[in-house]
């Protein structure tokens, strides 16, 4: 059998996978995630900035359809000074919405979070010339279904949903795995995006005999999303006459741009991104928070610690309230489910103290309290919790409810002594797992709290508020659980790109590789098929394509050339510094040609 250990030796060639693309690169979808119709009451009677901080949340946890993560090909062929050239390039087969397959909802959304989710999912939106051609080959079609806005509340969320249920019932029988078209306006990529910043350009809503209802225009602004909006994702790698490309490069070459725009060629054509914030958090808070954190009383502070932070930064992140009792900062997108949240605190022992009181430091997941933690004098805390206390060193795998921490650990455990700790949590649907330094504190079943925001906690008990400290943080990561993933894709070089992403900052990242089909994928290894001995010489190499530490993303990234006709089958592992914790990735096969 050979392995890739010859990969960075291979001469550089066209590498373009059989199966490319092989779909949008989320997480799996929870089977604790909402459904379609679930989500709709969550929906209701936000602003439209807070309904889109809870979509992208929805979004970046991987609540899509299945159905929907693989594209579909579209092929144009225009000729160009004499020539016939063929662009390929791959599309959603539907817009973009969330639930499952069988309970979904289209999402309209403003340009600003479509073009966040086409960043993140390395996509693109379609041009008006791209939106007649998936039209034109679409497998399905349904005939357009408008609501009078002197009727209607077109920009309602039931009116969306109505919407969705009335094309779910023109669609009938037609199987979702068709493309489907004629159902919605496309907001689209247009030359007119450069000079009209902050109006939407929309196009599309085909009617039967292949006029659109919508020519393309920017009559609304950003703040306009009404039901007949949708969101097709395009991949932003393509192929012309064969080759890989990307649709800008497309876009704005003054030969080559009639495939793609019948505007003319442009450069410019993305919509500014959205900020709303979800997973992963990644933040090692060097100089204060780097995230959207929602502090209960006070802003926390960055200050120096002995010992110093594991992280090698000059301060860690301290939360506290000077007036004392409780404080605490948080995450809030929306109802968070299934999450595995880890922070590195430091834990000062402080025994000395115990007859003025003490103060208790943590993690929290699910909290329904605004981020009371164990309770405030005011606000009983109602979340799950990973503590510690500073006057005996005990930890508490708990449950507050009612003002009451309920610990859940069979018999108390005590961890003296002056250290920085990781506390993680991970919750997945009514199973709970909470650890501290990598090692497993407790597994549970417990459905007493089903969602709610996430953050880190504080509450001292001292009589003389001078002695508190605050938790003091380093660095936090949170993720659905399962979120760690390793892609293999063509780079337009001729290279194949090697992604581990979704990780933990600071975890070794091993990646075994084999180009000779096997059992995959029921092979021995993670679902691979090479030898024991092909394994180990590739985590002995120490070679990038193989080895690496995850960024401050959380991302490892390597450029491989590569032959044309290999099956390259790979999976991805990460390893915590204390090698007790191992996330696995799907294993993943391309072809190259």
């Amino acid at each position: 059998m050979r392995s890739l250990l010859f990969l960075p030796l291979l001469a550089a060639c066209s590498a373009i996978p059989g199966q490319f693309p092989p779909g949008l690169l989320l997480p799996p979808r929870s089977p604790n995630a909402p459904t379609g119709s679930e989500l709709l009451p969550h929906l209701r009677n936000r602003t439209l900035a807070d309904r889109e901080i809870l979509l992208w949340h929805q979004f970046a946890a991987g609540n899509v359809p299945p159905f929907l993560r693989t594209l579909s090909p579209i092929t144009i062929q225009t000729t160009i000074q004499g020539r016939l050239h063929t662009v390929r390039f791959w599309c959603t087969r539907d817009v973009v919405g969330i639930g499952t397959d069988a309970d979904w909802f289209r999402m309209p959304m403003t340009p600003t979070l479509a073009q966040q989710l086409a960043d993140r999912l390395d996509c693109t939106l379609p041009t008006r010339r791209m939106v007649d051609a998936i039209w034109a080959q679409a497998q399905a079609r349904v005939t357009p279904f408008p609501y009078s806005p002197t009727q209607y509340d077109i920009l309602s969320v039931d009116l969306f949903f109505q919407h969705h249920q009335q094309i779910e019932t023109q669609r009938g029988t037609q199987s979702q795995h068709l493309l489907l078209a004629g159902h919605k306006k496309d907001v689209v990529a247009s030359a007119l995006i450069a000079n009209w910043p902050g109006r939407v350009c929309i196009y599309g809503w085909h009617q039967p005999n292949g006029t659109p209802i919508q020519p393309l225009s920017k009559v609304h602004t950003f703040g306009h999303v009404d039901y007949s909006h949708g969101i097709r994702l395009v991949a932003r790698t393509c192929e012309v006459d064969g080759a890989l490309t990307t649709i800008d490069a497309v876009l704005a070459d003054p030969v080559l741009h009639p495939l793609l725009s019948d505007e003319g060629p442009f450069a410019s054509w993305r919509y500014p991104a959205g900020t709303a914030e979800s997973l992963p958090v990644n933040d090692r808070f060097p100089n204060g928070p780097e995230r959207a954190w929602l502090p209960k009383f006070t802003a926390p502070a960055a200050v120096a610690t002995v010992p110093p932070p594991p992280s090698g930064d000059a301060t860690a992140l301290r939360v506290m309230d000077p007036a004392g009792g409780t404080d605490s900062i948080r995450i809030s997108p929306g109802p968070v489910r299934d999450l595995g949240l880890q922070a590195d605190l430091l834990c000062e022992f402080r025994p000395h103290l115990s007859s003025d009181g003490f103060e208790r430091i943590g993690i929290f997941v699910r909290d329904q309290a605004g981020g009371a933690f164990d309770g405030t004098r005011t606000q009983n805390g109602a979340c799950y919790a990973l503590t510690w206390d500073s006057h005996d060193g005990r930890l508490r795998c708990g449950r507050v409810q009612g003002g009451v921490l309920t610990d859940l650990l069979p018999t108390p455990r005590l961890l003296p002594g002056t250290a920085w700790r990781r506390f993680r949590i991970v919750a997945r649907g009514d199973e709970l797992t909470f650890w501290i330094d990598g090692e497993r504190l407790l597994a549970v079943r417990d459905a007493t709290f089903a969602d709610g925001d996430f953050g880190i906690g504080y509450h001292e008990y001292f009589a003389t508020n001078g002695n508190q400290r605050g938790t003091r943080i380093d660095a936090v990561h949170a993720d659905v659980p399962d979120a760690f993933a390793l892609s293999l894709t063509p780079g337009p070089g001729g290279e194949l790109r090697l992604r581990r992403q979704r990780g933990v900052p600071g975890h070794l990242t091993f990646t075994a590789l084999t180009v000779v089909p096997g059992a995959f994928p029921n092979g021995w290894f993670f679902g691979l098929d090479p030898t024991v001995a092909d394994v180990l010489a590739q985590f002995a190499s120490g070679h990038p394509a193989f080895l690496g530490v995850l960024g401050n993303d959380g991302e490892h990234r390597f450029d491989a050339p590569v032959p044309s006709g290999l099956n390259v089958q790979g999976v991805a592992l990460q390893f915590d510094p204390a090698l007790r914790l191992v996330a696995t990735s799907p294993p993943v096969d391309v072809t190259t040609r």
